[in-house]
Formats: C-alpha cells, structure tokens, sequence
C-alpha cells in the first residue's frame, strides 16, 4: 500500500463525481499515512495530470478509461460471462523468440492471459475452457488493452481429440478452486454479521480488504464450466458479494460525494 495507489484505488470507485480531500485524508489516516504525505502524493497526482481538482477540495480521475477497472468491474455480471460449454478450448500462441529487454512485456502479457484462466501447456502455449460470452474479437481486444503482445494470437472454438481433453482438464484444479470459494463465503458471511457493530473506520478498513479478496477472486476466476466445477457456489459467492458491496457502499459513502459505485478495493497489480 502507498499513498498515491490508495488515492487511485478510491477514485477509481467514485468515478467522474470524484470525492472530497476530507475523505482521501481519512482513508490514508486509515492505512497509516499522514495528511502531509497523502497531499503531497495529491499535488504529484495532479501534476502529472492523472487526476484533476475538478472544484474547491474535491479530485477525480482525469477521465482517462481504464482497461483494468473496466474488467476488474466485470466480476458483477456473475454466470452471465460465460455460455455453455461445446467441448472446444481457447488457444493463445505466442512467438517463440522475445529479445531480452522485452521481459516486462513478456509478464504483462502473460498477466492478462492468467488473469483470464489461461494455463500454460507449452512454452509460448496457453489454454482455456472455450465457454466465455465475451466474442473472439472482444476478448482478443480485452487481452490486448490489458497487455497481451501483439505477437500473442488467439484461436477459439479448437476441437481435441479425447486424450487432450484429458490432458488439458488437469491443467485445473476444481478443489482448489472450490476451497477458495467456500473461504471467502466463510469470511464475508462472518464479516456481515459484524459489520453494523464496528465503528465505522474499523468498517471501512474491513470491507476493503475482504471485500477486495473476494472481487480478485471473482474478477481472475477462470469460471470453469459446469463440466468440470458445479458452478453453484461460485454464484453463491457473487450473490453474497453484491450485498456485501451494497452494505460496504453504504459504510464508504462521502458526505459530498455520496456513495461510490463500488467499494474502494486495491487494484489488481498486474503481476
């Protein structure tokens, strides 16, 4: 956590209404940092133009889109982003050869293929389910504004022989899966009876962090199909965080900003 990440990570959740210098301060008061270091993170911020003192003590993103929160914001369609599964796998193949400065580019773009359940299977050889609702274009666009090289193609819709089938569903693990859904049940379920009792600091602090677990885990899930995981209890975890975030909606809202459209939660860092 540093100050000029938490001042993002709020904005981003308020949007083009933007929020107070009041309640920037009282967040990094939260996380530990002083007024004078988060102002002198706001001044920088604002010189470099990523945010903008829109009016008398209030800031806002500069309205620049932002491919990350677009799809971490994603997590809220639930089962509606996939579609039945035919059998078929997603491909991503990359080229074989990368020059040795290009290692950061290397690990944004596998950032963007992992963050959409690919799996290595090969060098320069990733794979996935092929039952996602989004269309070929709009993921291979999705992937690319989140890193994915240009040298990286996609292919959708690839038919397998049976041994590959088996050998490409190994590549997942369902329990694991299924035992991070069942903790972050577990740990919003206990936070919620608990939560109208906490001042309301100590509210706000455990509904980032919770709340902010349980949407990395639904925004990165691989949302297997239904053949290979019973889908239930990953809807059970969306339902329950969307009346997670309404309550932690209420707990962050701004006198002057009112609520945010989301709980103010860390960014996932592309790595």
């Amino acid at each position: 956590m540093k100050p000029a990440n938490i001042i993002l990570d709020l904005l981003r959740t308020y949007a083009e209404r933007g929020t107070s210098v009041r309640n920037i301060m009282a967040t990094g008061a939260m996380f530990g940092f002083s007024e004078n270091q988060m102002r002198v993170n706001l001044s920088r911020l604002a010189a470099r133009q990523i945010i903008e003192n829109f009016s008398r003590g209030c800031y806002r993103l500069n309205g620049a889109t932002d491919p990350l929160n677009e799809f971490i914001e994603d997590w809220r369609l639930g089962e509606a982003r996939v579609r039945p599964w035919r059998k078929t796998w997603l491909l991503a193949f990359a080229a074989a050869d990368s020059a040795p400065d290009q290692t950061a580019a290397i690990d944004r773009s596998n950032w963007a293929l992992g963050s959409h359940g690919f799996r290595a299977v090969a060098p320069h050889c990733w794979i996935r389910p092929d039952n996602l609702a989004l269309s070929h274009d709009d993921l291979e666009q999705r992937l690319q504004h989140l890193g994915l090289s240009m040298d990286t193609g996609i292919a959708s819709n690839a038919h397998i022989s049976a041994l590959w089938q088996s050998k490409w569903r190994a590549q997942f693990d369902p329990q694991d899966i299924l035992q991070r859904y069942q903790e972050a049940l577990a740990a919003l379920t206990q936070s919620l009876n608990g939560l109208q009792q906490l001042p309301r600091p100590a509210a706000m602090k455990e509904t980032f962090n919770l709340g902010g677990q349980a949407i990395q885990l639904l925004a990165k899930d691989p949302l297997l199909p239904a053949e290979m995981l019973d889908p239930a209890t990953r809807a059970a975890l969306w339902q329950l965080m969307l009346d997670y975030d309404r309550q932690g909606r209420d707990i962050w809202a701004d006198a002057e900003a009112g609520k945010p459209r989301a709980i103010p939660t860390a960014q996932l860092a592309f790595h």
